[in-house]
């Protein structure tokens, strides 16, 4: 008996049942199964592998589900203020000719140079005095057919005289026009309360934008709701002044106006602006 129980010989190419690396498996593929399970089902949405579906604060309502953003409207409005311009801009030219233009060009700066005194004398500072122009031309013999023969020359120059007060300005075109200022090329306005009226333009523009919507809204059955966004259109500042210019003439004593002064009426001007408004509809 004892020789026929010799033991069992190893198959070639099998190895031995490894019964701890069973173990190991079994264990390993537990820890991975609850995981899972926690990671699908627990309360913690922000995890990695979460399924769960979480709404922004905005899309959330009171009793706490996801709703729709709300549904909008936008109207885009005008308003508009009136004033009375207390400022002007003036353009003066002085055109002179010579036969040479050495010549023209001298008298030319001898005009200019008094009626910029003349400015001077009345309260105009150089930071509201500009040369905005200056031009040396050639005159021709178009007379007698000899339109290639200069006959002499032509100088022009331009200035513009910023921030003058209303009530002087037509005094002060007179004396320019007296120093040498022989042409006026025009006037413009402007309000030194420009940021005032602005003001009430912008609040104007805003009414309207609400009137807009409000007629939208009910076309449509619905109603208005609070405004979302404001945003401020183009501004033409066409009649604002320029801030640190403002002391033309402030302080200049009283012009001896002639009869002959010239009289500007500025009229009412009109300062704009403009608005896009979102408001939400109910």
């Amino acid at each position: 008996m004892k020789e026929n129980m010799k033991p069992e010989k190893n198959v070639k190419g099998r190895k031995p049942f490894n019964c701890g690396r069973l173990l190991c498996l079994l264990v390993s593929a537990s820890l991975c199964a609850a995981a899972f399970f926690v990671s699908g089902c627990g309360s913690d949405a922000s995890g990695a592998g979460s399924t769960s579906v979480k709404a922004s604060a905005s899309e959330v309502g009171s009793s706490g589900q996801a709703a729709a953003p709300a549904d909008t409207v936008t109207v885009s409005a005008k308003g508009s203020s009136y004033a009375v311009p207390d400022r002007a801009e003036l353009r003066f030219g002085v055109r002179t000719q010579a036969k040479t233009a050495s010549e023209a060009q001298a008298d030319n700066s001898k005009s200019v140079d008094a009626v910029i005194s003349v400015l001077k004398k009345n309260g105009i500072s150089e930071e509201n005095i500009q040369t905005t122009w200056y031009d040396v031309s050639p005159q021709y013999d178009w007379n007698t057919g000899n339109g290639d023969t200069i006959t002499g020359y032509s100088v022009s120059s331009s200035l513009s005289v910023k921030n003058v007060k209303i009530d002087k300005a037509g005094a002060l075109i007179t004396a320019c026009t007296e120093a040498g200022a022989n042409e006026f090329n025009g006037v413009s306005y402007s309000c030194t309360e420009y940021d005032k009226y602005y003001g009430q333009a912008l609040k104007q523009a805003v009414v309207s934008s609400k009137e807009k919507a409000e007629m939208l809204a009910e076309a449509a059955g619905r109603t208005l709701g609070p405004v979302t966004n404001i945003v401020e259109g183009y501004q033409d500042t066409t009649y604002a002044v320029n801030a640190k210019a403002m002391s033309a003439m402030d302080g200049a004593g009283a012009m001896e106006e002639s009869a002959q002064s010239a009289n500007l009426l500025p009229g009412e001007a009109e300062i704009t602006a403009n608005v896009t408004v979102t408001y939400v509809l109910k």
